[in-house]
């Protein structure tokens, strides 16, 4: 049952004549209200009549949330009156204050089906048979629980519920009758007693129903008193706990546990509240509000329901009283709710003061504090008028720069300005205090910030191998210290201690560090900013001949200590096992002496497979052997793979069927050519480690670098596009566009370095002619990592260079180069065709003179032959130079 049933149904006014809540003073019947009478000895409290509906709750002046609330805005930009605490109630009072004493259980709500029969319940049983005419008995649970049924017997009926007893009816009578019908209906319930104790607010004897749960009487109670909790709401019978319930589930989200039936003689406990918040301003539901140990800000945002649309969630006013003293924080609400694990989520403690800003409020007369402060925020500035005063009730904390501080003042007009405080002297009434305005800004530093601090860091066997703080006087020992000391492998007799003596030089000094931690000064020097400690292990600085070596495909190859009755299989193990390219072999590589004291390998060959099961005998390893797993083919671990980019039908990587495969059969695999793909424009990019040998390369790089070294030592050389001016005289054999005898500058291009070596290498497809590339096809064999291109196919020819208009062309079959030059402009004055050249779709380049055909997508550079500048041209340098870096990148092309 629900709880909304459980309010909404259960629960009505008591008509006259029904028996509820006579003890606490509650009208039996008649309409008249019943005189209490004295408590009978042994029988507990006898409860007050029960205050009107429309009485005030009492309260309570010792309240801990009777605290000061902040004035909140009414309307916008209109602030109201500060409501005092009083103005706030605990949270779910009115709800039960509401609640009638005088109330009973609905007639019409059904018996729960797990109610329990019990002395004085009333039965109606009805029975029947083919021989026997209808029988009808009203019949009432005896004191000892038996129902006695006439002509029949007796049927213990304690304790069943009503099908539990219908059962053991049936059975009894068809002990006695033959084909018997029958039925057994509750038309009558009993009452129990039940007591309310504690902070309730109408403690005492309560005679209710026996179909009446937990929630009926503690609504019939009224709730908690203004002392008492809603969220620890005790059943006990017979001095056991049955169940504790936290009404504050029901008030938020209509959840309850209890609807847990009731027995004669149970006591329903209220303890008094535990700590208690208030949470007043924009939150959907302001009151006061019972906290549990471990809740935190944003937990009593979240009990106040959250935050309305009109709440300033940046500003959420937090106060405390603390040893006597109220302080005051400004928190940021929803960072609060975005991160459980903020900073300022602070856990409550009891009459903690939330209050939620409102967004169109205009915060006025207020001054902050940020940095290294215990309480940072905003302050009044009424409360806190100079620095001094918002300094001290910041409090700067252990580790502050007390050298300065800043205040930041806005001016009149909007300008920012920042007014250095000397923070040590202003704190001890040295300097001139200094009066605060509104939105004033004080920023206090840590020392960090405003100081180089020296370090110093320890690496290597020590258990907190990390940069620490150099403090005045620390040693090599107090070093050690703060990294927790040094390792039990560590070596007690070596260590080195790298120091800085100039920008770019270091002193290493050999130190022992267990002299160092015995005090002696020799080993244990004055640490500096920026000194390296390097602690090394025993086994690094030994040399022990007790190692072996295991190599190739294991999961962690590298040096072992060997130990007595090491086996193969043991070395295998300590180094991970092997990888899944190892081969099916593994060989032990022993040294040992000939006859004639010759040194030599014995190598000895294993099954792999039969060493790691164990069929193999135990193969001893001593120090100085060597293990080694050699990989298998490439090609029997990882399939080849080829990519394809660009104008395919499916594009993408492609596993090859086989070394080698031809690029005919992976096209036909990948669907061909798009309908606009260029196929004559494909190109292929290949590994340089593919195309050429280890050896090939090395010999080539040796063969560039040596011709490097011949060419001519000039500044800016290097990379055959830097310029260089040179002053020339007409008579020198230069020629000379003017012909004057002067002085001319001449602009020499350097040559280029030639070491520089591509890791992949682009392959055109130079095709005869477009009819025959698919033949040429099958005759590339692909290699693994091959990309294979094909562009989209074009329909102009680009032209640029020293032309008139340089651009995209038309192209059109037949058409010569010179014509599509001709069709740009022509060439400029300064055109060299002898070496203008053609870059081919594909991305091969050919001179211009070698070119018989244009294809669409091709690019016709037309190079430019001025390298001599005179004066007189007024031409800027820097043109000209453009000019000369655009030949010597086609003379690169072609070279």
């Amino acid at each position: 049952m629900t709880a909304v049933m459980l309010l909404g149904v259960v629960l009505c006014i008591a008509r006259p004549g029904t028996a509820l809540a006579a003890e606490a003073g509650v009208p039996s019947g008649g309409g008249k209200p019943a005189t209490p009478a004295p408590a009978a000895s042994g029988q507990g409290p006898t409860a007050p009549a029960p205050t009107s509906r429309t009485s005030p709750l009492p309260e309570n002046p010792q309240s801990p949330a009777r605290q000061w609330l902040p004035a909140a805005p009414t309307s916008e930009g209109e602030p109201r009156p500060a409501a005092d605490a009083d103005q706030l109630k605990p949270f779910g009072m009115d709800f039960f204050a509401a609640a009638p004493a005088d109330f009973t259980v609905a007639p019409d709500v059904p018996i729960p089906a797990g109610y329990r029969l019990g002395k004085h319940d009333k039965l109606r049983i009805r029975y029947w048979a083919p021989a026997v005419p209808e029988v009808t008995h009203e019949i009432e649970v005896g004191e000892d629980g038996m129902v006695v049924v006439p002509g029949i017997g007796d049927v213990n009926a304690h304790g069943l519920t009503r099908e539990e007893f219908r059962q053991r009816l049936g059975k009894r009578l068809r002990e006695q009758l033959k084909n018997v019908s029958f039925s057994a209906d509750l038309i009558e319930t009993r009452t129990i007693s039940v007591f309310v104790t504690g902070a309730a607010r109408r403690p005492g004897r309560y005679t209710v129903k026996a179909e009446s749960n937990l929630f009926n009487v503690i609504y019939a109670a009224g709730g908690a008193s203004p002392e008492g909790t809603l969220r620890k709401v005790a059943l006990r019978r017979r001095n056991k706990l049955v169940v504790e319930v936290d009404l504050y589930q029901f008030l938020n989200s209509g959840t309850l546990n209890a609807d847990v039936m009731l027995e004669d003689q149970d006591v329903v406990f209220f303890p008094v509240a535990g700590a208690r918040v208030t949470v007043g301003g924009e939150v959907v539901r302001p009151a006061i509000y019972e906290v549990v140990p471990g809740d935190r800000v944003a937990d009593a945002i979240r009990l106040a329901g959250g935050m309305k649309a009109s709440a300033y969630a940046r500003i959420l006013r937090f106060r405390r009283f603390e040893g006597g003293r109220r302080v005051e924080r400004t928190l940021d609400a929803q960072a609060l709710l975005a991160d459980p694990n903020h900073a300022d989520n602070m856990l409550l403690r009891d009459g903690d003061i939330l209050t939620l800003e409102n967004v169109t409020r205009q915060v006025r007369e207020r001054v902050a504090i940020r940095g290294n402060v215990s309480f940072p925020g905003d302050y009044s500035l009424q409360r806190t008028p100079t620095a001094k005063a918002l300094l001290l009730e910041a409090r700067p904390r252990i580790g502050t720069y007390w050298e300065r501080a800043d205040l930041t003042r806005c001016l009149p007009d909007g300008t920012p300005v920042i007014i250095p405080l000397p923070l040590k002297d202003l704190l001890d009434g040295k300097a001139e205090d200094v009066p605060l305005l509104d939105l004033d800004e004080i920023v206090v530093y840590e020392a960090d910030e405003k100081k180089i601090v020296p370090l110093a860091t320890v690496e290597g066997a020590v258990k907190h191998p990390a940069t620490y703080r150099v403090g005045d006087g620390m040693r090599v020992s107090d070093l050690l210290f703060a990294a927790g000391g040094m390792l039990q492998d560590a070596s007690k007799q070596v260590a080195h201690l790298y120091r800085r003596i100039g920008p770019n030089e270091f002193q290493i000094v050999r130190l022992a560090p267990d002299a160092a931690l015995k005090g002696n000064p020799a080993e244990n020097p004055v640490m500096q900013d920026g000194d390296r400690l390097v602690i090394y292990r025993q086994q690094d600085v030994e040399f022990r001949f007790d190692r072996v070596t295991a190599v190739g495909e294991l999961q962690k190859p590298g040096e072992y200590r060997s130990y007595e009755g090491m086996t193969l299989y043991d070395l295998l193990l300590l180094a991970g096992g092997p990888t899944p390219e190892a081969a099916g072999i593994v060989e032990v590589a022993t040294p040992v002496l000939d006859e004639d004291s010759n040194k030599r390998t014995q190598i000895e060959t294993y099954a792999l497979a039969d060493v790691m099961a164990g069929k193999h005998e135990p193969v001893p390893i001593k120090a100085g052997m060597m293990v080694s797993l050699p990989r298998r083919d490439d090609k029997l671990t990882q399939p080849c793979r080829v990519e394809l980019r660009g104008r395919f039908r499916r594009p993408g990587t492609y596993a090859l069927l086989y070394e080698g495969e031809d690029l005919e059969s992976l096209l036909k695999r990948a669907g061909g050519f798009a309908d606009d793909a260029d196929p004559f424009g494909m190109s292929l990019t290949r590994s340089r480690d593919k195309m050429l040998s280890l050896a090939t390369s090395e010999q080539i790089r040796t063969v560039m670098e040596t011709m490097d070294q011949l060419l001519p030592t000039r500044k800016g050389a290097g990379d055959g596009t830097s310029v260089e001016v040179l002053e020339t005289q007409s008579g020198s054999g230069v020629p000379l566009l003017g012909g004057a005898n002067r002085t001319e500058k001449v602009l020499l291009v350097s040559p280029r370095q030639l070491t520089g070596m591509p890791n992949n290498t682009r392959i055109s497809f130079h095709l005869e002619d477009r009819e025959s590339y698919i033949s040429r096809l099958g005759k590339v064999r692909l290699c693994d990592g091959d990309i294979i291109e094909v562009p989209r196919r074009s329909d102009v020819v680009q032209v640029l260079g020293a032309v008139q208009s340089p651009g995209p062309v038309f192209h059109s079959a037949g058409r010569s180069a010179r014509e599509y030059i001709n069709l740009a402009g022509g060439s400029a004055p300064d055109a060299d065709l002898k070496r203008s050249v053609v870059i081919k779709v594909t991305g091969g380049v050919r001179r211009l003179a070698d070119s018989k055909t244009v294809d669409p997508g091709d690019v016709i550079v037309v190079a430019s032959k001025h390298q001599i500048i005179q004066p007189p041209v007024q031409r800027k340098l820097q043109d000209t130079i453009l000019d000369l870096l655009g030949v010597a990148l086609v003379i690169r092309s072609l070279q």
